[in-house]
């Protein structure tokens, strides 16, 4: 069964990574508009047609009627880049092993978007089919290559830039007190709850058990 499955998931990638494509390409043509748009209307205004200052007082208006109704396009697909200080190791060293008891290993279940290498190679950590670019989250809300029981990384010799650079030791939402190992409980407790599951995962999930 195995295999089937991967099949459709290498299926259901290409398939979507065209339709990013698509949707890059259509992004572009928007810019080429906007671009002209906002010529004709420095032209009308330098002619003296519009006043520039009544158009930016209802342009105003209207995108917080937009916002307010919830009306905004928004397609949620992201792709990471990595500066040179993004490639940089900090050098600060935590013990995992003895705070993921404390932590739960929060840091494992956060979200963020893969680069374009780690998409195109197929890399070890793979993209949520459901919210293109990120990482995907196994059913227990975190990432698909933490331990299901130790919640500790299984790729962590091969683990992406973004979490290389990251360190809990100043961060207010795993850690009330860092020194003292007393974990923001509240944070914690809202957080990790199970990850929500996009139809396809949903798919493959039943299929895997059959």
């Amino acid at each position: 069964m195995a295999e089937p499955l991967n099949e459709l998931e290498r299926q259901v990638e290409r398939g979507n990574q065209f339709a990013h494509s698509a949707l890059t390409q259509t992004a572009q043509r928007l810019d080429e508009a906007n671009a002209v748009i906002n010529g004709l209307v420095g032209l009308l205004v330098q002619r003296g047609l519009i006043d520039g200052q009544e158009l930016l007082s209802v342009v105003e208006s209207v995108r917080t009627q937009t916002e307010e109704a919830g009306q905004n396009s928004d397609l949620g697909i992201k792709v990471r880049k990595d500066s040179a200080e993004d490639l940089v190791d900090p050098g600060v060293h935590v013990d995992c092993e003895a705070r993921i008891p404390h932590c739960r290993g929060a840091c494992c279940s956060f979200n963020f978007p893969l680069t374009v290498e780690e998409i195109e190679r197929g890399g070890p950590l793979k993209w949520d089919l459901g919210r293109p670019y990120f990482n995907r989250h196994g059913s227990d809300g975190y990432c698909h290559k933490a331990d299901e029981q130790t919640h500790f990384c299984t790729i962590y010799d091969e683990r992406p830039s973004v979490c290389r650079k990251y360190t809990c030791v100043t961060d207010s939402r795993i850690w009330k007190d860092f020194d003292a190992m007393i974990p923001n409980t509240e944070f914690l407790d809202a957080h990790l709850t199970k990850a929500a599951r996009g139809p396809v995962e949903i798919f493959m999930d039943e299929r895997a058990g059959q």
